[in-house]
């Protein structure tokens, strides 16, 4: 009989979203336990996903026999959740951002150093179909010598003044653009291109107040949006190049694009998962901005078994919710195959120490912001 692989989650949020509608795609695999405070949030995410057993306290889910912990609370509650997980046995999957700061980052490495399950973060992004592919063509050479990156995220998700407020408005306790967003770009920008050396940053709150839950202002101490510039150094494909993210939640419209411009082409992912590349031969020269576009789209290669997987998804709610959603069910489908397998590592994906890396880079741009100024990591 084949041994099923039990899964918890700590948080009823984007875990209802994106995480157990992916592990309810994969076979041989059991939705065991939820732990969430709200008893009506924990209720229907039972019985959505059909799980037996609730938990109000997280600490109490720990008892059952579960091969995987997926906690996907707020930021600041991560530290203590990830380490009772680890401490338990039990591998975990940790939502981003990682930490508040560096110190707790390098202490939920620590902690993982010694533990017997893996310890992984949620950077979903690098198993789309459409990012290992992005990957393959530079490191294959495909795009020649990469000369900068640059992203474009425009989000309407926070532009409304009436929106409640939450921990997201309160930098304290890990809410902001930079956090929320910035942190799948710092680690997408080190996953193809390698390590970020220095960085300058602007942070900007554009809804200085949000109602509270009695309907009286509350001031908003995150940033709504930000702008990032950043040089990659020594252990990078691009020494010296810049990579340039401009990032916003309070916009009128969604748009997503990351492009690397390379010697012989650039390479685009776009908000609906797809890849797209442009020759530099036959662009037109000259100062004029009228240029037909000349993209062509970019198939991804893909194994059998996620040539399937990719199936299940389009027939599944996670195909609504877009890129992160659906770079999730990819990295679910690894974690399936390393757990059945007993590995300890999984190739590609983002540990522990990737995440105190981004932390770092985020607090460099925090700092930049605050002194105006280039910071190095």
């Amino acid at each position: 009989m084949t041994k099923k692989i039990k899964i918890g989650f700590i948080g009823s949020g984007w875990a209802k979203v994106a995480q157990a509608p992916a592990f309810s795609l994969m076979e041989n695999v059991e939705l065991s336990a939820v732990a969430s405070p709200t008893d009506l949030h924990r209720q229907k995410f039972m019985k959505m996903f059909d799980i037996s057993q609730g938990f109000a306290d997280w600490r109490d889910m720990l008892r059952c026999d579960l091969d995987l912990v997926c906690v996907t609370t707020p930021t600041y509650l991560h530290t203590e959740m990830v380490t009772g997980v680890l401490e338990s046995g039990k591998c975990v999957l940790c939502e981003k951002p990682f930490a508040l700061n560096v110190t707790d980052a390098a202490s939920m490495v620590d902690v993982a150093s010694t533990a017997p399950g893996f310890a992984l973060l949620d950077h979903q992004l690098r198993f789309h179909p459409a990012v290992s592919c992005m990957k393959q063509m530079i490191d294959g050479g495909e795009i020649g010598k990469v000369y900068e990156v640059r992203a474009v995220v425009n989000l309407a998700s926070r532009n409304r003044p009436d929106m409640p407020w939450s921990w997201w408005c309160d930098a304290e306790k890990g809410g902001g653009a930079l956090g929320a967003i910035g942190s799948h770009l710092v680690d997408m920008n080190r996953f193809l291109v390698g390590e970020i050396s220095e960085v300058s940053c602007n942070l900007a709150t554009s809804i200085p107040f949000r109602p509270d839950l009695s309907g009286q202002p509350r001031a908003v101490t995150s940033d709504d949006h930000f702008a990032m510039m950043m040089k990659f150094g020594a252990s990078s494909v691009a020494l010296g190049s810049s990579s340039l993210m401009h990032v916003t939640t309070v916009g009128a419209y969604t748009w997503f694009s990351f492009e690397v411009v390379g010697s012989l082409k650039t390479i685009r992912l776009d908000g609906a998962g797809r890849l797209w590349e442009v020759d530099n031969d036959n662009a037109k020269g000259g100062r004029s901005l009228i240029d037909a576009p000349r993209w062509k789209l970019v198939e991804p290669m893909l194994a059998w078994d996620e040539l399937v997987l990719q199936e299940k998804i389009r027939q599944s709610s996670l195909a609504v919710h877009g890129i992160f959603a659906v770079g999730f069910a990819f990295l679910a489908n690894r974690i399936v195959k390393a757990l059945k397998n007993n590995e300890r590592t999984l190739h590609d994906a983002a540990g522990f120490s990737d995440g105190l890396m981004i932390q770092k880079v985020l607090q460099a741009g925090r700092k930049s912001d605050k002194l105006h100024r280039w910071v190095k990591i």
